[in-house]
């Protein structure tokens, strides 16, 4: 939590200062499917079952005419989830022999976040038409956990977890109006969430094996954001520039 807040104290003020003349501030909410390679305990995959919310306060400046630096804070709630699954065993003759549930669980990790990323806007024809509605973007995501809960069948253990979570992303976005959007991100964790130790229970000690990011947070958001004007100078208005007179998208 301390190099989180070193990290606000030292890129609030420099990107205030540089946003003096073309400051956009906003927020955005919205859902996240996420996981943790190497958890699963039936099939090893990777299936986002794990579903949080995300919420943040965002603060742009333009950089040139399409691209603008973005930073935010923001809570954003990742995990790892197993459903249950009926486990049947049958005897030699074909009946049922017992009936049973795969060792299922949820963990949730909650995260509060600094984030630092450029947008650009692209500019293209449409159905003969010029838009500026869409984007990319990319950036980093520099986290401290504050909380997580951990159930497996329903009974609460505890895990030994880092606390420190550094997640790159790539995203798109579409400027529904000047003021609203939807965007899509994807991240994946480049420190792993899971300590590599023997400290964790057994379900968790054996996941370091596999794919290179096991033990890491991966993690899709779909997000609707909102931006508050700009200045009189900034023309745009949102987070990319405004769609124009002859977009009809």
């Amino acid at each position: 939590m301390k190099r989180l807040g070193l990290v606000i104290l030292f890129v609030f003020p420099v990107l205030s200062y540089t946003s003096a003349q073309t400051f956009q501030a906003g927020f955005y909410a919205g859902a996240v499917a996420s996981d943790i390679p190497g958890t699963d305990n039936i099939d090893n995959d990777v299936d986002y079952e794990h579903l949080g919310f995300t919420v943040a306060g965002t603060v742009s400046t333009r950089i040139s005419p399409k691209t603008r630096l973005q930073m935010e804070i923001r809570f954003s709630q990742r995990g790892a989830q197993q459903k249950p699954a009926i486990d049947t065993t049958y005897l030699p003759n074909g009946n049922i022999g017992s009936i049973g549930y795969n060792n299922y669980f949820n963990l949730t990790l909650n995260y509060i976040d600094v984030v630092i990323g450029v947008k650009h806007a692209i500019h293209f024809n449409l159905r003969n038409a010029a838009t500026d509605r869409y984007g990319i973007e990319a950036g980093i995501g520099i986290g401290s956990l504050v909380g997580y809960s951990y159930e497996v069948q329903s009974v609460s253990y505890n895990v030994n977890l880092n606390s420190f979570d550094l997640s790159p992303y790539v995203g798109f976005y579409y400027n529904v109006t000047p003021h609203f959007y939807l965007e899509a991100r994807y991240s994946n964790s480049i420190t792993s969430v899971i300590k590599h130790d023997n400290s964790n229970p057994g379900d968790f000690y054996s996941i370091y094996y596999s794919t290179w990011d096991a033990g890491h947070n991966v993690a899709f958001n779909l997000t609707f954001g909102f931006i508050f004007g700009g200045s009189a100078n900034q023309p745009g208005g949102g987070s990319a520039p405004a769609p124009s007179q002859s977009d009809n998208n």
